[in-house]
């Protein structure tokens, strides 16, 4: 399988790699029978986590914890300065935040965590030194994942989550759709994006698949099992990613995506209309997620 590319940070940019995603879940099992045998990802035997799924090299990039109640993410920082750096600033501007319990970073297999809200309250975890593993992966299904690749986040306060993420944490906006915006923290087009709501959450987890071909295999794949396709087969004019999103367990949604764009180191931040050519260009709509509803929510 691809491995995930490591890149180096620019000197404004102390956000490594999204690292990993914790969903809270009610009865584990199912979720647990999805990871492997939908997503295509692989079990993690373990004592701390039962319920731990590997998509690439590293340790780990989903997570079912038992004893969560509400989802996260964890972005890897650079190094110990710029962690008290962002812990600091956090304080500062306002943002609730706490460094993580020696537990807490081994039940995350990190040294270090911040453990923050944004001003919408959605959790990210900011860790340093992520465990990897030193055995290659090996996924449940021939699903052609190649790793964890973006989130997409629910965001009631815009302004103050962008200066989290852009102030604070060093993130680049590559492109906005009406008041959607895209945030790269690497050299591809995004990690996150953020979306309008009323609440706080995911969107979707989305993992990167080699080809198109493997993406429209995925496609007919959940069709066959009558997992519901909620949006797509599609494409992003923005950042030319081609997706196909469906739903999972317990109200979560998952996404495979093929084709994100490297960012230009002289990109500008674009503007697209708020319409629905302009969240997907092959003129797939979304019934059932309201942020990708031009003019829901927006």
């Amino acid at each position: 399988m691809t491995s995930v590319k490591q890149w180096t940070t620019s000197p404004r940019c102390p956000l490594i790699q999204l690292c990993y995603v914790r969903l809270a879940v009610q009865i584990p099992q199912p979720a647990a029978a999805f990871a492997t045998e939908v997503l295509g990802l692989q079990h993690v035997p373990n004592d701390l986590e039962p319920f731990l799924y590997r998509s690439d090299e590293r340790y780990y990039s989903l997570c079912f914890p038992r004893d969560a109640d509400r989802p996260s993410i964890g972005i890897e920082i650079s190094d110990e300065q710029e962690f008290d750096r962002i812990a600091q600033d956090l304080a500062s501007g306002g943002f609730r935040g706490r460094e993580a319990t020696k537990d807490e970073c081994a039940q995350r297999f990190v040294r270090r965590a911040l453990i923050v809200e944004d001003a919408t309250g959605n959790e990210i975890d900011l860790v340093l030194r992520p465990a990897r593993s030193g055995r290659r992966y090996f996924p449940s299904r021939d699903a052609g994942v190649t790793g964890l690749q973006g989130v997409g986040l629910r965001s009631r306060a815009i302004k103050d989550d962008l200066k989290l993420w852009t102030t604070i944490l060093g993130a680049r906006i590559t492109d906005r759709v009406g008041e959607i915006t895209y945030l790269g923290i690497d050299q591809m087009h995004h990690r996150v994006a953020l979306y309008p709501s009323d609440r706080a959450g995911l969107v979707y987890v989305s993992y990167g698949v080699e080809s198109l071909d493997a993406l429209m295999q995925n496609h007919y794949f959940a069709e066959e099992r009558q997992i519901r396709i909620l949006h797509g087969p599609g494409r992003e004019p923005a950042s030319g990613q081609m997706f196909v999103r469906f739903a999972g367990p317990e109200g979560y949604v998952f996404s495979y995506g093929h084709g994100l764009r490297d960012i230009e180191p002289t990109h500008r931040p674009r503007q697209f209309t708020l319409e629905a050519s302009s969240l997907c260009e092959w003129g797939s709509q979304c019934a059932d997620i309201v942020e990708l509803q031009p003019g829901a929510g927006h």
